[in-house]
């Protein structure tokens, strides 16, 4: 089985982001999949987990206990996605959710605007079970490893790192790390200026003529990630 899983907690966003991803991956793909998703509040999902604000683990870290394979009813064999609830799918998207992996591997988006890292945090796929040293050293010390980006200077918000975090434990057990196609995915934002440039780059890179232009996206498109305070979708072209 495909298992498709996500973490909402109340702050930033709000129920409806999980239930755009839901609905847009229904619309847009052919493909069996049971929607997961961690959740202190009622949500679309086809499993809502219990979002514990009393555990060691904190926000958007808690998308590490899906590596782990005695997590959210996973079975030998399963397939797992984790995605961020901050993206809408835009067109099919079979070829993603079908994208081939093996044990030991982690499939990524190939992102084609400025990433030094190397590695995508709102899309992990996995085979259930191979990768459960990310969990299982985080789980030893959960505290130590979510704050440890944020005081080694890496990033500057507390609580991030999660994304360097997997980074770090997938070089350091010599895992696999693949990237998908990076015309699949494009990033978005509220500041109009900053998506001129992002529609430029885009098309100079894939020699195409946009990415988003008023209510349209480009065919090559699969995903739309949202970035940048004050994130809104616009449920007219994304849907």
């Amino acid at each position: 089985m495909l298992k498709i899983c996500t973490v909402y907690f109340d702050g930033f966003y709000t129920p409806d982001y999980v239930e755009r991803l839901h609905d847009s991956l229904r619309k847009h793909s052919s493909i069996d999949f049971q929607f997961v998703c961690i959740s202190d509040t009622d949500v679309k999902a086809d499993l809502v987990l219990p979002y514990n604000h009393y555990s060691e683990v904190k926000k958007h870290w808690h998308k590490l206990k899906f590596f782990s394979p005695q997590f959210a009813y996973q079975k030998p064999g399963d397939d797992i996605i984790i995605m961020d609830i901050d993206q809408v799918i835009v067109n099919n998207i079979d070829d993603l959710l079908k994208y081939p992996v093996e044990q030991n591997e982690l499939v990524t988006y190939g992102q084609w605007w400025e990433n030094k890292l190397g590695i995508n945090g709102g899309f992990y796929k996995f085979k259930s079970g191979s990768l459960k040293f990310v969990w299982d050293d985080f789980a030893l010390n959960p505290e130590y490893w979510q704050l440890h980006f944020y005081n080694n200077g890496t990033v500057h918000k507390k609580y991030y790192g999660e994304q360097n975090y997997v980074k770090w434990k997938i070089l350091e057990h010599k895992a696999k790390l693949t990237k998908t196609p990076s015309e699949w995915i494009a990033k978005y934002t509220d500041d109009y200026k900053e998506n001129l440039k992002l529609n430029q780059l885009y098309m100079d890179k894939f020699d195409t003529d946009y990415m988003i232009l008023d209510k349209e996206v480009n065919e090559k498109l699969k995903v739309v990630h949202f970035t940048g305070v004050g994130r809104k979708i616009n449920e007219n072209y994304l849907l």
